[in-house]
């Protein structure tokens, strides 16, 4: 076949994950998987009676008190989105979960997790029943009564998943909620890459939980049916006879590859094509597996991707354990990948569902986002619980392989590809060809100070988040410092709680503060003393391509020019004042004001636009006024007497004051802006509680940029001052675990008491 089309390519860009035993965590996630850990809990008798579930249920033979359960999954961070504690006990929790999940994901995309106007980010997700409802929430005739009938519906429907994550980040693309069964979240992801190549959307979120409370950890295994006798999920394995159900939640974050490449995404797999079917009445049953339309959407999948079924080297089932499932999935897989395979590498089975469970609507992306970090990392991983291959399966002959200890993935041709698999009851097939990502481009890497800018909505939190970024840049290469605090500075919501720091041993220990209202309001002033110098400043000119600039042209216009040391030293001084001025506008530090003397009141007619910096250098150097051209002011200047004339007579007073020695101005109306002192090492106007924020030195003018970002300042840190750099996966926010939930009447202690 030919090379399969990068511009029908969609890159897997960000990943979140809340799977059992290694909630939140995608490194602990892929641990588990590639040992064969088991994340099922069994449960005591007095857990469970506890919890409400019955006795006669309990004490039954068959009753097996199993599940695959996440921690925690009854807290949820409702400061962060604004919801009131009474409010979130109500919600369905799988709704909650998800808008977390959501949340980490476009962070760990390096993407604002609450996006700006205009943006086309769309949303496809699904969840479970909403079991909570049922057995938590509609027996507590006093949170119903309290809730009204269209606030319960709000929080507990299904229908408003999609929406819901769509209106608390402020994605403006299509938001949609799926419903297959256990295919919901392959689905899922296969509408979301057709919104992409169809330009419905520019960046796509996909993904599906499901979350049961603990009235329903346990279940009753029925021989031939799809629950396990053990609690334990063998697929593929003669003693299979079910899976575990589960719960969990997953979302990932889509692109189109050559928008993710131009902006500098980190990709960390490549959707080469994908496709959705249904078994229509092809079949036994209703509930049962077919194997036909298993067969016809993995062929469909491989032809939308242009992909040769041999280069294939690992295929994620939906791999349930059971008795029927599984051979009818190895039925159906033959049928498109067995032929004249060329003798190289066999392909590899995964099935996630032996280490976390079948965590139902999410199932189909959790599988996704193993097979994602498989073909990261180029490993096989195992399945566990393997011990003897299901001779019902029918491996003899075939290309696959069932892996029981993880191994190097060597590429077929060149190549690491993969596809993932998910069925649904009722028929609903899905599957997803993968395949590695290609090479990062090359990016200029920078080994200069950066400032790292960290926020959250509550000062705990923000504490958590700092401790996790300090310890991720502690870690990380010289060279990729630059990338990781540009993904922190542009990749992160602006909440109240902040803390700036610069990389290095530069200043004090970062400290948390929070935003202050009246700064916000103020806005930002500059003091140009003309007091700054180029000597000795080489780390403005290697980092900041807005100084550079200045310098140069200042540079290239006194070359040749015959000058006594006086007139050379007052140029350098109004060309490094000008140039760090103008770093800070160009990091969102937009001035209402400009105040100077000497030469910085040359310096803030620059800034001010009355004249340009040829101009300026020109009347430094004695020009007699010759071209020299005068311009209106674009914002405020105030110089010693007052506002400079603007008429009759302006041109000498600037002649005056760039012959005349530089100085302080006393900046006018100080309770209404901050004051920045521009080129000194002195403290600037900042008032008796902050800190000295001098600008003479590139670590001091990040450092005085992140102090206003703390401060809250309008626009203090612009993140179009960023380019050319890489978006890195960097610590995404670590939610507050508060509880907010309504016990099941059997426990609950007060009916009226939302926790």
């Amino acid at each position: 076949m030919a090379e399969p089309d990068d511009s029908a390519a969609v890159a897997v860009v960000g990943m979140a994950v809340r799977v059992p035993g290694a909630e939140r965590d995608l490194d602990l996630f892929w641990h588990h998987v590639i040992h064969g850990i088991d994340a099922v809990t069994f449960f005591t008798r007095e857990q469970l009676l506890g919890w409400g579930v019955p006795k006669d249920m309990v004490e039954r033979p068959e009753f097996v008190p199993a599940r695959a359960v996440l921690r925690d999954a009854d807290c949820f961070d409702h400061r962060l989105f604004s919801y009131s504690p009474s409010d979130s006990a109500l919600m369905d929790p799988q709704q909650r979960i998800l808008l977390e999940c959501a949340w980490a994901a476009l962070e760990h995309a390096g993407q604002p997790p609450v996006a700006a106007d205009g943006n086309r980010i769309g949303v496809y997700v699904g969840t479970g029943l909403n079991v909570y409802l049922l057995d938590n929430v509609w027996p507590d005739e006093r949170a119903v009564e309290a809730a009204g009938g269209l606030g319960l519906i709000i929080g507990s429907d299904k229908d408003f998943a999609g929406t819901r994550i769509a209106y608390k980040l402020n994605l403006q693309g299509p938001a949609l909620t799926l419903q297959t069964a256990c295919s919901t979240s392959l689905v899922a992801v296969h509408q979301a890459t057709q919104a992409l190549l169809t330009y419905d959307a520019d960046v796509a979120l996909a993904g599906g939980a499901t979350v049961a409370p603990p009235t329903r950890r346990g279940h009753l295994h029925e021989p031939g049916g799809i629950f396990s006798a053990d609690g334990r999920c063998r697929a593929f394995d003669a003693a299979a006879d079910g899976t575990v159900p589960g719960d969990g939640a997953g979302v990932v974050v889509l692109k189109r590859l050559d928008d993710a490449l131009r902006d500098g995404d980190t990709v960390h797999a490549v959707i080469r094509g994908s496709a959705v079917n249904n078994d229509g009445a092809r079949k036994a049953g209703f509930t049962a597996p077919g194997p036909t339309g298993q067969a016809d959407v993995i062929s469909a999948a491989l032809s939308v991707a242009d992909v040769d079924p041999d280069t294939v080297g690992l295929v994620e089932t939906h791999g349930t354990g059971t008795a029927l499932g599984d051979p009818i999935e190895v039925a159906a897989l033959r049928q498109v990948f067995d032929s004249d395979r060329p003798d190289q590498a066999p392909c590899a089975l995964g099935a996630t569902k032996s280490v976390v469970g079948h965590l139902d609507t999410a199932a189909g992306v959790i599988g996704l986002i193993k097979t994602v970090l498989a073909l990261k990392h180029r490993v096989i991983p195992p399945i566990a619980h393997l011990a003897t291959p299901n001779p019902a399966v029918r491996l003899d002959g075939s290309v696959f392989e069932l892996p029981t200890a993880a191994r190097p993935w060597q590429p077929i041709d060149g190549v690491r590809r993969a596809g993932v698999s998910a069925f649904g009851i009722g028929g609903t097939n899905a599957h997803v060809v993968l395949e590695e990502a290609p090479p990062a481009r090359p990016r200029p890497r920078r080994h200069v100070t950066e400032l790292v800018l960290v926020s959250a909505k509550t000062a705990v939190v923000a504490q958590a988040s700092l401790d996790r970024v300090a310890g991720c840049v502690a870690g990380t290469a010289p060279g990729e410092l630059a990338d990781l605090a540009y993904t922190l500075r542009t990749g992160r919501a602006e909440l109240p709680w902040r803390a700036a720091f610069l990389t290095g041993a530069h200043g004090s220990p970062p400290t948390l503060r929070q935003v202050d209202a009246k700064a916000r309001a103020r806005g930002v002033a500059l003091h140009l003393t003309g007091a700054g110098e180029l000597t000795g400043n080489r780390p403005n000119y290697d980092a900041d391509p807005v100084y550079r600039r200045v310098v140069d042209e200042g540079v290239a216009l006194l070359r040749g020019r015959d000058l006594d040391e006086t007139v050379r030293e007052c140029c350098t001084r109004l060309l490094a004042c000008v140039g760090l001025a103008r770093s800070l506008r160009s990091r969102g530090v937009a001035p209402r004001a400009v105040a100077g003397a000497g030469i910085g009141a040359v310096a803030c007619a620059v800034v001010a636009g009355i004249m340009s910096v040829a101009d300026a250098v020109e009347l430094v150097c004695g020009a007699d006024g010759a071209g020299i051209h005068l311009g209106p002011a674009e914002l405020p200047v105030h110089v010693p007497g007052g506002a400079p004339p603007t008429g009759h007579g302006a041109l000498a007073y600037w002649r005056a004051q760039a012959a005349g020695p530089a100085g302080p101005a006393t900046p006018p109306d100080l309770d209404q802006v901050l004051w920045i002192e521009v080129g000194t090492s002195v403290t600037a106007h900042l008032g008796p509680e902050q800190p000295a924020l001098p600008t003479d030195r590139h670590a001091r003018l990040l450092a005085t940029v992140g102090a206003l970002w703390q401060l809250g300042v309008a626009g203090a840190w612009d993140p179009g001052h960023d380019t050319g750099r890489r978006r890195l996966p960097a610590p995404t926010y670590p939610f507050a675990a508060t509880r907010h939930y309504l016990d099941a009447p059997a426990t609950r202690l007060d009916t009226g008491r939302h926790h």
